[in-house]
């Protein structure tokens, strides 16, 4: 932000140790101030598409109303007369409204800058428009549809009394709900109340959003080739078809430590979030697969595994070992080792790296496609009867502490 946003406040609403301003800020304040890392906050889901939201561009030149932004500022921001001083803030609800607004102002900035008064630009054909400009627009965040509706406006109203085309954005307030004080688990909450009515927010990104906290200390291991990938970057589906050696899905590595924990499969889906949301990691049960060590362990050994089954299978071990449904059923079966005493959870990844590395060629996952592409979608979920099969095998191979013998998929996957 380049300088302090004036907020007039108009209603205080108390919540706890946080509270929310119901505010009235000018609409060219707060696009003008937008820290150049608005999307990127944790909380937030990516920028999706939406019908809707693209045509708000006659919502603000007729300064009609916008449904209130929802922001987080610091509990210390001062209050001066009524007005409360904003010097920074995230986006808890309204990103995408606030990205269109964004492209709508640079997208009008840049039509001045090119095309003011001169009329043989601004009746150029819209296939030229687009040959021409496009690249230029998707650098602002904008695009010819958007574009063009700024130059249909500007020629309508030109020859009006003292047209501004910024007017929607200069002479137009915007309401806005500002909290202070929230925690960050408080913060997810309200996030996903507020996207309740909208497009729903991916069961994969809310389980990220509980755990980011973990983010920071996967990335400061230290790992040689790791890399984590966020369901708002990509999406797991995308991501595991082109995903490179070392490379994991951050939900992937959150569902394979859950299953951990649980010794089994996990399954992710709106009533584990739910769960997940009602409770507090703070037992020692809890907390042992969430500390540097283990986790350093954990990542080490995952990447080791990566690489052992590239080497061995190419491309078709590096697809398998990039589900989710594959590693929560190999760390479901390793976690009930360690829940039944057979194993020591300081010992427990690098057990199964060494058992996989002995001999990787019995994992047979030629087979494993052919066992899996014979099921009948119409009568099994396919996701579960993958993750159980993986899981059913590597429950016995754990027992036995070696992988001698060929993994007889077709049987596993035929198993009730």
């Amino acid at each position: 932000m380049s300088k302090i946003i004036d907020a007039k406040i108009l209603d205080t609403r108390p919540e706890n140790s946080s509270v929310c301003y119901l505010v009235k800020i000018l609409l060219q304040d707060y696009i003008e101030n937008l820290p150049k890392d608005y999307k990127d906050y944790d909380i937030q889901r990516e920028i999706v598409a939406n019908s809707y939201l693209d045509d708000l561009l006659s919502t603000v030149v007729a300064k009609t109303h916008i449904p209130p932004i929802v922001l987080i500022i610091d509990s210390n921001s001062d209050i001066v007369n009524g007005i409360l001083k904003i010097s920074s803030f995230k986006i808890l609800d309204g990103l995408q409204r606030t990205f269109r607004l964004n492209a709508i102002w640079k997208t009008m900035k840049f039509f001045l800058r090119e095309f003011e008064n001169n009329d043989e630009l601004i009746y150029i054909s819209k296939y030229q428009l687009s040959k021409n400009y496009s690249k230029r627009l998707i650098a602002e965040d904008s695009n010819t549809k958007i574009f063009q509706a700024v130059i249909d406006f500007y020629i309508a109203n030109k020859g009006v009394k003292n047209f501004n085309l910024l007017s929607g954005f200069s002479d137009n307030y915007q309401w806005f709900e500002i909290w202070s004080g929230l925690s960050p688990k408080e913060e997810v909450s309200k996030m996903l109340v507020l996207n309740a009515g909208h497009k729903p927010v991916k069961i994969k990104h809310q389980l990220e959003l509980i755990f980011r906290n973990l983010l920071p200390e996967l990335r400061k291991l230290g790992i040689e080739n790791f890399e984590i990938v966020r369901e708002k970057e990509e999406s797991s589906i995308q991501f595991s078809k082109n995903r490179d050696i070392g490379s994991f899905h951050f939900s992937s590595i959150i569902a394979s430590l859950l299953s951990l924990r649980e010794g089994k499969p996990v399954i992710t889906n709106s009533n584990t979030i739910q769960e997940l949301q009602n409770k507090d990691f703070d037992t020692e049960s809890d907390t042992k697969y969430f500390e540097f060590t283990f986790l350093k362990s954990f990542i080490n050994s995952l990447v080791e595994i990566d690489k052992i089954i590239y080497n061995n299978f190419k491309e078709e071990g590096k697809r398998w070992f990039g589900r989710e449904v594959t590693l929560v059923g190999i760390y479901g079966a390793l976690g009930k080792a360690i829940n039944n005493g057979e194993v020591n959870l300081e010992d427990a990844c690098e057990l199964l790296e060494k058992i996989i590395k002995s001999n990787p060629g019995n994992l047979d996952l030629k087979e494993f496609e052919k066992a899996r592409n014979t099921l009948d979608l119409s009568k099994v979920n396919f996701g579960n009867v993958n993750k159980n099969a993986v899981f059913k095998a590597f429950d016995y191979i754990i027992k036995e502490k070696k992988l001698n013998k060929v993994i007889d998929w077709a049987s596993l996957f035929q198993q009730k």
